[in-house]
């Protein structure tokens, strides 16, 4: 159900979706321990057009537009709820230097954090003010 909303709203709004499966690589982490496939995805409408990448377990099989605008507003919702946080990371790092975390794991989240915060950017950027938050409510997000 949700799929056919989201599908209608990207009709609505004249967007469109290409999606291509990556080459395997080496993974970006070193503590990766699932096999993921990794997607190019070319979002289009009118005059303009951004890359975002996603990755899923490849267990997963393939996946959606639908898909992909959903892990995107997660993302958003997730970048905004750390974004405090994201200003006092290295002094987080100083706390928690006793946890079984490395500081590498914290280096790692962060970089996570910040390349999903660009993409967050770059969809809101791209869909603009209004249509973002129309997104965002047909997934019952509050971002």
């Amino acid at each position: 159900m949700q799929s056919l909303s989201i599908q209608t709203f990207m009709n609505q709004y004249g967007i469109s979706m290409q999606l291509m499966k990556e080459a395997p690589g080496k993974p970006e982490r070193s503590h990766a321990e699932t096999d993921l496939d990794r997607y190019r995805c070319q979002i289009s409408r009118p005059g303009k057009e951004i890359d975002v990448f996603v990755a899923v377990p490849s267990e997963e099989g393939g996946i959606t537009p639908s898909d992909v605008l959903f892990m995107l507003i997660l993302d958003a919702s997730g970048c905004e709820m750390f974004k405090d946080y994201y200003a006092r990371h290295d002094e987080f790092k100083e706390i928690l230097s006793g946890s079984n975390a490395g500081p590498e794991e914290f280096d790692e989240f962060w970089l996570e954090y910040e390349s999903r915060y660009q993409q967050s950017k770059k969809l809101r950027t791209f869909l603009g003010k209004n249509l973002y938050k129309k997104l965002i409510d047909r997934f019952g997000f509050d971002n």
